[in-house]
């Protein structure tokens, strides 16, 4: 291609010139586009190449310039239909994809719809497609033509012969465009047809790809620069975990069956070019992320072969199992001398710090938000929700790293925490992304779900035996005699050597036993969500370390949590749950046997605190499994565990899962007057009551981070207010809980945001069990 000499004296931001920023968000979407199967870029190369040409065309208008350099307050008087280009820009990239797709013969019809969806909603989120076909009126035809008029002439030129030899199909000028859009309504009609006739679920990846790239390569020209994306790194990781493992103290006899499960897992050989869905399914305390982590890197070194180096997305549940998951695969690269820097490792979440460095530079806290949002990194630590409303979203913030999914490699830890309500949509999704997308996928859990049949997956491992080999716990259940959580003092002796954790399932029940033990002189604490985040990472670093003999918790311990007790008390709740519990005893096999008890606690009006968040269909299933027997070996929980899954794939339905799956294949991302489920309908955590955030001036810390909120919240600079918030998010979320929007002890608003102040925090905070509350019932 030729190198640009010529300019157009036309900006797309004030510091960039048009035709620049075009060609780098081209050569960006190329770039990314590089690292997808060969037969995506085939099909999408060229096409990807006239979206990021002509995405910002429509900024050539006088309005556009105009409105760029204008001053404040003249700007926001400037800003209105005219001054707009996404639509000017999107009828442009149509009629191009259009030209193109009849020059080469391509056989999809829906690429010229999609390459004008993808640019008319670069700057907003995805609507239902068969809304959009409707929005195009006289108003829009006689604005476009208004905006047309308005271009300077021989900047248009200027700027059309550059784009064209850059690579769009036909050198465009003024009279084409008059022509195109008078047209441009009629074209639009003819979809309809083509939408309802045909509904490969293919196409919603291949609009999803198509938006993904245009949205991560428009910001980040933007933020970092055409040359500053960080280059990817390829090593050696075939030794990485043995190297590690060498440098593992012996701890407990349990080891050598960990060994036995790792040896097993990374000495079968596997087709990687055929299987693309892996299961590693192992009891608690088994060391699933080291070898889960070591077949995602054997995996990569054969799809290495084929000249594919795919980034690894390690995606878990909870926060609390992230942190503890990064420092253990960050600890692994420094064994082998590979400095954790960003570009190699990454954290991706709502609380992540804005911190991105690699080996050459460090990056602004703009430009890291941008590559931490982006997944530029070798190795994604992130969690579900991150995930999975990456694959389900009709959001432009969501959708953006959509692209990172090709080529991946997938490891979905504690699988069982998704909902059983999405089981048959993931189940489709994923297969599909496999696939189309060549993304391999292992699913990892101690309780493997029946997402997938056994024959859709290869299982990794041999579970059953070395459920047959452990003998770690009891399970004793008194499930079919509720009492009240006052009976449960019977449990606590002061004079107690073993340690104990009792596990409720409301904030309201776990601190109604807390107060009841409150004055017993053995060593203890608590845990909730209404805790502050910073204290209540404090407090399972101490739980690790054994400073407590008695430990009072919510569900929140229950999977992931790396903590060891010799007795587990627990609330009923659905079979999964408990057997997650049931790993935070006697996890490595020290003691002689752990002791897990579950019982089934009611309140004063003599309903269950199960029934309060857990589906009455699943409690019913595992008090009836429970109850054929009081004592059960660990090896039995296997097959129970079995039998619990048969049973709920049977009497639970997936209709939310086919009515959203309806949605993706109709590309219905949202919906204005409809009662059928949208895209944006999914919600893979469903709140049960609104709630609010409280930011907790918890210690001296939080009065400096507060101090430092007040100060940005002055900034008059939506921009430069972003930029400086960025440097305390992180410590800014450290100290913020949320709680029921109708708590009737709700603290002042400051700010915009509710606020309890140093002095305050007798009225609302307890520095042992959290936030106060008047509310009855509180969900963890």
């Amino acid at each position: 291609m030729e190198k640009i000499s010529l300019s157009s004296n036309l900006y797309s931001h004030p510091d960039k010139l048009l035709e620049d920023h075009l060609v780098n968000v081209a050569r960006l979407m190329n770039l990314f586009l590089s690292e997808k199967p060969l037969s995506i870029q085939n099909e999408l190369k060229e096409i990807a190449r006239i979206i990021g040409l002509t995405h910002d065309i429509g900024k050539a208008t006088s309005y556009f310039q105009e409105y760029l350099f204008a001053e404040d307050p003249k700007k926001s008087k400037l800003k209105s239909e005219y001054s707009a280009h996404s639509l000017f820009s999107a009828v442009c990239t149509y009629f191009l994809v259009k030209e193109f797709c009849q020059r080469t013969d391509n056989k999809n019809e829906l690429l010229p719809l999609f390459a004008y969806i993808v640019v008319r909603r670069h700057h907003d989120d995805l609507i239902d497609v068969m809304d959009e076909l409707s929005l195009f009126d006289s108003k829009n035809l006689q604005i476009l033509h208004e905006q047309l008029n308005s271009i300077d002439d021989t900047s248009f030129s200027v700027l059309c012969k550059i784009l064209y030899q850059q690579g769009i199909p036909v050198l465009i000028n003024k009279k084409m465009l008059h022509d195109w859009f008078n047209g441009f309504g009629d074209e639009l009609k003819q979809y309809r047809k083509l939408l309802r006739k045909a509904r490969d679920l293919t196409r919603y990846l291949t609009l999803n790809l198509l938006y993904s790239l245009l949205l991560d390569a428009d910001k980040s020209d933007v933020v970092i620069g055409n040359l500053n994306i960080p280059e990817r790194k390829d090593y050696d990781e075939k030794e990485w975990i043995d190297n590690y493992i060498t440098n593992l103290p012996v701890t407990s006899k349990i080891n050598e069956l960990r060994n036995e499960a790792y040896r097993e897992v990374n000495g079968k050989i596997v087709d990687s070019t055929r299987q693309k869905i892996y299961s590693i399914n192992l009891p608690t305390g088994f060391g699933k992320t080291l070898t889960g982590f070591s077949f995602a890197l054997k995996l990569k070194n054969e799809l290495k072969k084929n000249c594919i180096n795919p980034r690894i997305i390690y995606s878990l549940p909870f926060l609390s199992i992230i942190e503890q998951n990064y420092h253990v695969i960050e600890k692994v690269l420094e064994i082998n001398r590979i400095l954790p820097n960003s570009d190699v490792i990454l954290k991706h979440h709502h609380l992540s710090e804005i911190f991105y460095k690699t080996h050459e530079k460090e990056y602004t806290s703009g430009e890291a938000e941008i590559l931490i949002e982006g997944w530029n990194a070798e190795i994604i630590i992130t969690t579900f929700i991150q995930l999975f409303h990456t694959l389900f979203s009709n959001r432009n913030s969501s959708l953006r790293k959509f692209h990172r999914l090709t080529n991946s490699i997938i490891i979905l830890d504690e699988i069982q925490a998704i909902p059983i309500k999405y089981w048959n949509l993931i189940k489709t999704i994923l297969t599909l992304l496999a696939e189309k997308f060549n993304t391999h996928i292992i699913l990892m859990t101690a309780t493997e779900p029946l997402i997938f049949n056994k024959q859709e997956i290869l299982s990794m491992t041999e579970a059953s035996k070395y459920y047959d080999k452990i003998d770690r716990i009891e399970l004793i259940s008194e499930v079919n005699n509720p009492f009240k959580i006052e009976q449960l003092i019977d449990q606590i002796d002061e004079n107690q050597k073993c340690s104990k954790l009792f596990i409720f399932n409301t904030i309201s029940s776990a601190k109604n036993f807390y107060y009841l033990i409150k004055d017993t002189s053995i060593s203890k604490t608590f845990l909730s969500a209404h805790i502050v985040p910073v204290e209540r990472q404090k407090r399972i670093d101490e739980i690790r370390k054994g400073k407590y003999k008695l430990v009072v918790s919510t569900q929140l311990v229950e999977a992931g949590v790396d903590i060891d007790f010799d007795i587990v008390y627990r609330d009923i709740a659905p079979l999964d749950s408990i057997i997650q519990s049931a790993g935070r005893c006697n996890r490595n096999a020290i003691n002689k046997k752990g002791l897990v008890k579950v019982f089934s606690l009611i309140d004063e009006k003599g309903r269950r605190y199960a029934s309060y968040i857990y589906d009455a269909v699943l409690l019913d299933i595992t008090e009836k499994l429970l109850s054929a027997q009081t004592i059960f070996k660990e090896k039995e929980l296997f097959h129970l565990l079995d039998k619990y899954f048969q049973q709920t794939a049977e009497k639970l339905n997936q209709t939310e899962s086919s009515e959203i799956l309806e949605a993706v294949a109709k590309l219905k991302y949202d919906k204005q007057n409809s009662d059928e489920l949208a895209i944006s309908d999914f919600r893979l955590i469903q709140e049960d009551y609104p709630k609010i955030d409280v930011f907790i001036e918890y210690d001296e810390t939080a009065v400096k981070v507060w101090r430092e909120f007040e100060k940005i919240k002055m900034i008059k600079n939506i921009f430069e207010r972003k930029k400086e918030f960025l440097q305390i998010r992180k410590d800014f979320y450290n100290y913020i809980i949320s709680v029921p929007a109708n708590t009737e002890n709700l603290p002042p608003k400051i700010m915009d945001t509710y606020y309890i102040s140093k002095n305050q925090l007798e009225d609302y905070y307890d520095q042992e069990t959290g936030f106060k509350t008047k509310a009855e019932l509180l969900l963890w």
